[in-house]
């Protein structure tokens, strides 16, 4: 359902800063108040304003205006990291595809910082099932071409970075000298960039600029949801 926002407050990454400088439980609850309305409402906002934009390029789109849904927490899971400050200092959203659980679908990325805007799409990282059907849709005649076209031209844009490329060679199986070699050492595939924070997003044009650069990627995007499923 499409809602009134506006854009971001200043508050938000006012917040994001000073979270950085103060990454304490104390420091957190007393400004518990700014998280909650300068960042946490108005993602709840700008989740569900830009859900039906991205409908369009995505029809399958999943977007959840709450936590645990689109909004990720902003604390972080120390029981196994080395770093024990228990907050985030950014703020993430995703807009996954497909009907599997959120984080093991591919996906549109947005995150916040205190200065930085970061914008993405793709998965992080494919289970086994996912990873076969990667290689065998990068070898097939049809999908393997259409996987390069798409490849190259997003690798070409402005300011995009690709990630994901993980093994020193081939996969035991494809051959080495394959179109698709490079994409083949990938174990996840995902593409995107970091910017300053530009100022649409204290704008109602928040929702504008970033679906543009949602659509921007969304052909290799596209391909990889088709061919992992």
């Amino acid at each position: 359902m499409a809602t009134t926002f506006n854009g971001f407050p200043k508050d938000a990454t006012t917040f994001l800063k000073g979270l950085a400088k103060n990454n304490k439980k104390e420091w957190f609850d007393a400004h518990r108040a700014e998280y909650e309305n300068g960042l946490l409402e108005p993602c709840k906002d700008f989740v569900a304003a830009i859900g039906p934009k991205l409908a369009k390029i995505a029809p399958d789109i999943h977007a959840v205006p709450k936590v645990t849904g689109s909004i990720m927490r902003i604390n972080r899971d120390t029981r196994f990291a080395k770093d024990k400050t228990p907050y985030k200092t950014y703020m993430g959203l995703w807009f996954w595809q497909g009907a599997g659980r959120s984080r093991e679908c591919p996906g549109f990325y947005f995150g916040i910082g205190g200065d930085e805007l970061t914008l993405g799409a793709g998965m992080h990282m494919f289970g086994p099932k996912q990873l076969d059907a990667y290689r065998k849709a990068l070898v097939d005649p049809k999908k393997g071409p259409a996987a390069r076209k798409a490849f190259d031209k997003i690798a070409k844009l402005k300011g995009i970075d690709i990630g994901g490329a993980h093994y020193k060679k081939v996969p035991r199986g494809f051959d080495p000298d394959h179109a698709n070699a490079d994409l083949l050492k990938h174990n996840a595939l995902y593409f995107g960039f970091t910017t300053k924070v530009p100022k649409e997003l204290f704008t109602a044009q928040a929702t504008d600029y970033c679906a543009k650069v949602y659509k921007e990627v969304w052909p290799l995007q596209q391909w990889l949801v088709a061919a992992i499923g």
